[in-house]
């Protein structure tokens, strides 16, 4: 009974997450309201306070969730490409760019202006955000190609990192195209030390 109830919860929690997702994709974070969340899933506000305490709450578990779908597709893009340095980068930065593009709420967080906006909430979040998304890269790489200098390597990471983060707020080309761009910059700048220092199956441009 105890694992049914949780798996309720577990349920219900999604569905108010979901139709957070909806509204403030539409109409902002600023015009979200808790009374019209619990009426978009039929329930009552004190069960909706239950799962979620304030406004805040809410968009701190949106802002999570998706951040862990994106982190998921970063690491598929990596494992893709083992061996390739270059294509493993750009198939993680092409998933980021492509679903920054296509994900409603991830343009309506980096988008929203003004002191009602989603983004005053998530700023430490989204340096925490920034900061998993380096380490977790950096980890990856220096598991994959532990030949490559670790400096180097750690500025190719972080300039991975601060590149993808830029297209994502504008750019003026396709994702396929700053992916491409990405790669190879970062490519760049972690084989900088030298040729000896390559990985396998990795080719110098």
């Amino acid at each position: 009974m105890a694992r049914f109830r949780e798996t309720v919860r577990t349920l219900l929690r999604e569905r108010l997450l979901d139709a957070a997702f909806e509204r403030v994709a539409e109409h902002g974070f600023d015009k979200l309201r808790m009374a019209h969340l619990a009426g978009d899933v039929g329930v009552s506000r004190q069960t909706l306070y239950s799962e979620f305490p304030s406004k805040e709450a809410v968009g701190e578990a949106l802002f999570r969730r998706e951040l862990e779908r994106c982190l998921v597709g970063i690491q598929q893009g990596l494992d893709a490409h083992p061996g390739d340095l270059r294509a493993a980068v750009e198939a993680a930065v092409g998933f980021t760019l492509t679903l920054a593009r296509r994900n409603p709420l991830i343009r309506a967080m980096l988008t929203s202006a003004g002191e009602g906006g989603l983004l005053p909430y998530l700023t430490t979040r989204s340096a925490a955000a920034f900061e998993l998304a380096t380490t977790t890269l950096g980890t990856y790489v220096a598991e994959t190609w532990p030949s490559i200098d670790p400096v180097a390597r750690d500025l190719a990471v972080d300039t991975a990192v601060r590149l993808t983060a830029s297209h994502v707020v504008q750019s003026a080309a396709s994702p396929e195209e700053s992916a491409r761009r990405i790669a190879d910059t970062t490519v760049r700048v972690a084989l900088s030390t030298g040729a000896e220092r390559l990985p396998a199956g990795t080719a110098r441009t």
